[in-house]
């Protein structure tokens, strides 16, 4: 069955990736990912005139940003950030959204944020990951107390519907944690994407994210990078 699978992800991923080439190469696309992922975004949505996101990690209003398309397009939702100085520019680009400073993760508390600057893509809440781009990028990371939240939580404080439309989440090797606050029996997004730190397509399937998704009847429908989307099944 996991073989079947397989073969079917890559296929839906060797057609996606086609379809991105020829796109670009013909095309002229407006895209604010950092890889065009936002691309394919806008393409699963095409056609919903509005709708709701959260995206946790945003970092950015615009630059980066995979939901800053849909937000032209008239959708509008929560932007999650541990950063208070990375939400100042959301309240003034985006002010149909609401625009959290929290860490999220699987309990409720504070966590140590390492930091390299603001707006930096890295910054992020594992220890590991922090030593691997301070040695990287050669730059020191400094240690903040944040507050963190589960994402259940903040979905319900929220009101947000429990079929809302896109789910990404984007913390440098904090995806996991995320995952684990919330409650997908009770929450159905219509697309997640998530970063999976993994070299190669074929150890997507042994992570703890992918195994956690399945385990909640969602399915791997395609991948660019270290960006997998997963669907309902």
């Amino acid at each position: 069955m996991l073989a079947s699978f397989k073969k079917k992800f890559i296929k839906t991923s060797l057609i996606y990736y086609i379809y991105r080439y020829f796109k670009y190469k013909f095309k002229s696309f407006t895209s604010y990912g950092g890889s065009g992922e936002d691309i394919f975004i806008a393409k699963f949505f095409k056609s919903f005139k509005k709708g709701f996101y959260v995206d946790v990690g945003a970092l950015h209003p615009i630059n980066g940003s995979l939901t800053y398309l849909l937000y032209q397009k008239g959708w509008n939702g929560i932007n999650i950030d541990m950063m208070q100085e990375n939400l100042k520019l959301f309240n003034i680009f985006r002010k149909r959204d609401i625009n959290l400073d929290v860490a999220v993760s699987s309990s409720k508390g504070s966590i140590d944020a390492y930091l390299f600057e603001v707006g930096s893509g890295v910054n992020t809440n594992q220890l590991k990951i922090a030593r691997e781009w301070e040695n990287k990028i050669n730059k020191n990371f400094v240690i903040r107390k944040v507050k963190k939240n589960t994402l259940n939580n903040i979905l319900i404080s929220n009101k947000v519907v429990k079929e809302f439309d896109f789910l990404n989440i984007d913390v440098e090797g904090h995806e996991f944690d995320v995952l684990k606050g919330l409650n997908l029996k009770k929450y159905r997004p219509k697309l997640i994407s998530i970063e999976i730190h993994v070299l190669k397509t074929k150890e997507i399937f042994r992570t703890n994210v992918f195994k956690y998704l399945s385990k909640n009847n969602y399915e791997l429908v395609s991948q660019y990078k270290q960006t997998s989307f997963f669907t309902p099944k």
